[in-house]
């Protein structure tokens, strides 16, 4: 039985159908286009349906395909994710930028007159003040507190009880130089937070 084969355009998949008929039902209907590519039974190669001497006519009349409307309901994250980036950036920096205003927002040494440090007695001071040593043990920092070592999140609770213990709330703070800011400027939160308002020699060695 002779057919009629009709491929979509691009498509390596083939349609047969029994007539002539059938395919310019299937144009008309919209399951077909022109540019769709068509062969009869007497036909040796495949061509258009808009330019198939069968079909050329009616392919004249057929509307073009309305064009793709956008899906509303897509939401473009492109411009969401640049500002989430900005602003962890922006957030980056400023918690950079108060790390070291807090960890540079210590009062210096006193000086006299002639610029030269003044030396102070541990023993004139040691009722006011609780000693705080940290050194680096390999990777590891090593915070002792009046002698006791703590981790680094127990630095605020131990400075507290001293403080409600003992009354004092100066702070000797002697720290190596290979100390991590970090470290430091934990140590240094505490302190503000335990409202210790006097840090002594605590420039790194």
């Amino acid at each position: 039985m002779s057919a009629w084969y009709v491929r979509k355009e691009g498509s390596p998949e083939v349609l047969a159908l029994p007539t002539a008929v059938e395919v310019l039902t299937g144009l008309r209907d919209g399951n077909f286009l022109p540019t769709d590519e068509v062969r009869g039974p007497t036909d040796a190669t495949w061509c258009a349906i808009e330019v198939h001497p069968t079909f050329a006519e009616a392919a004249e009349y057929i509307d073009p395909p309305p064009p793709e409307v956008a899906d509303d309901t897509h939401l473009d994250m492109n411009p969401l994710i640049d500002v989430c980036l900005v602003l962890l950036i922006f957030f980056i920096l400023t918690i950079t930028y108060a790390s070291i205003e807090r960890a540079l927002d210590v009062p210096p040494d006193t000086a006299d007159e002639k610029g030269a440090p003044q030396k102070i007695d541990i023993k004139d001071i040691k009722d006011r003040i609780f000693k705080v040593i940290v050194k680096m043990d390999g990777e590891r920092p090593i915070i002792k507190i009046e002698g006791k070592e703590v981790t680094q999140d127990q630095v605020f609770t131990e400075m507290q009880n001293i403080i409600n213990t003992t009354g004092r709330k100066e702070m000797l703070l002697d720290i190596d130089k290979v100390v991590p800011w970090g470290v430091e400027t934990a140590i240094l939160d505490a302190a503000k937070g335990n409202k210790v308002h006097n840090i002594i020699n605590n420039q790194r060695k």
